[in-house]
C-alpha cells in the first residue's frame, strides 16, 4: 500500500515500509532526539522508537502526517515555508536518500559553495522554493560533496564565507544567496560568458544548422550586446531573432 500523503506531481512515491528509514534519515540530518520529537508531535517515545525499527501499526496515519510535517515534509515534498537545517556526516547517504525522494525532477537545483578551509563545509541547496542549509563533515575515508551524490543544475562558488549567511530567517537567507548568485554572474568575464553561450548553442542546435558566417555574425552580435551591458532578456530576444531568421 502507498501512503496517500506521500505522493505529488513529478514525485516518486514511498511505500509504507520505506517510511521509517526515510524518517530516520531526516531525524539524523536534523540532529533531532526522540524526546524532542515526542514533545513536539505527541507521539510516545517508545512507539516512535519501535516504528523507526520497522514495526507497523504503532503510529496512526494522523500522527504520522504530523511527524513528517515536523521533520520538514508536507504533501510529499520538502516544505517551502521553513529553512531546512541539516548536518550530514560521512558519505552523504542520508542526504542522497532524502533529496532523491523529495526533489521533483523538473525543479532547478542550485548548489552554493565556498572555498573556506576547515573540516566542516557549509553549503546551501536551493531547489525551486526549497532552501536547505547544510553542514557537511566527511567521514574517515570519504571526501564527498553534494554535487557528487545529488543532481545539481548550477554550482555557484563564492569567495564569501557561507557560514556568515543569516539562517534565522528563510527570507534573509534567500535574499543573501540570490545576491551572491548575482555577484558570481557579474564576476564572470565577458569572454568566458561569450564562449559559454556559443558552446551551449552549438550543443543545443548542432554545428550544421547555420553557416560559419552565420555563427560569426551571431558571435559579433553577442559580443556587442555584452559590451553594451544588455540584460539577459534582451540577449534572449537577440538569439530568438537570429534563430528565426536563419
Amino acid at each position: 500500500m502507498i501512503y496517500s500523503e506521500f505522493t505529488g506531481l513529478d514525485m516518486p512515491t514511498l511505500a509504507n515500509e520505506q517510511l521509517p528509514g526515510f524518517a530516520a534519515a531526516l531525524i539524523r540530518l536534523r540532529g533531532e532526539t526522540l524526546g524532542r520529537i515526542a514533545e513536539a508531535t505527541g507521539i510516545r517515545t517508545a512507539n516512535l522508537s519501535v516504528w523507526l525499527r520497522g514495526k507497523e501499526q504503532v503510529i496512526s496515519a494522523k500522527r504520522l502526517v504530523g511527524l513528517l510535517h515536523h521533520l520538514g515534509v508536507e504533501g510529499g515534498r520538502l516544505r517551502t515555508d521553513v529553512l531546512h537545517q541539516w548536518q550530514d556526516r560521512g558519505a552523504l547517504d542520508d542526504s542522497k536518500l532524502v533529496l532523491g525522494k523529495l526533489l521533483a525532477d523538473k525543479q532547478s537545483v542550485w548548489l552554493f559553495q565556498d572555498e573556506q578551509p576547515g573540516l566542516i563545509k557549509t553549503r546551501f541547496l536551493l531547489a525551486g522554493d526549497v532552501l536547505i542549509h547544510m553542514e557537511i563533515e566527511p567521514g574517515v575515508d570519504q571526501a564527498l560533496d553534494l554535487a557528487t551524490v545529488v543532481r545539481v543544475d548550477r554550482v555557484i562558488s563564492t569567495p564569501a564565507a557561507l557560514a556568515g549567511v543569516p539562517i534565522d530567517s528563510l527570507a534573509s537567507a534567500h535574499n543573501v544567496l540570490l545576491a551572491l548568485a548575482e555577484q558570481a554572474a557579474a564576476d564572470v568575464g565577458d569572454e568566458e560568458l561569450l564562449e559559454g553561450l556559443m558552446f551551449r548553442l552549438t550543443e543545443t542546435l548542432g554545428s550544421n544548422v547555420t553557416s560559419a558566417q552565420g555563427w560569426q555574425q551571431l558571435e559579433q552580435a553577442l559580443r556587442r550586446s555584452l559590451e553594451a551591458g544588455l540584460a539577459p532578456g534582451d540577449i534572449a530576444s537577440l538569439l530568438k531573432g537570429h534563430l528565426q531568421n536563419r
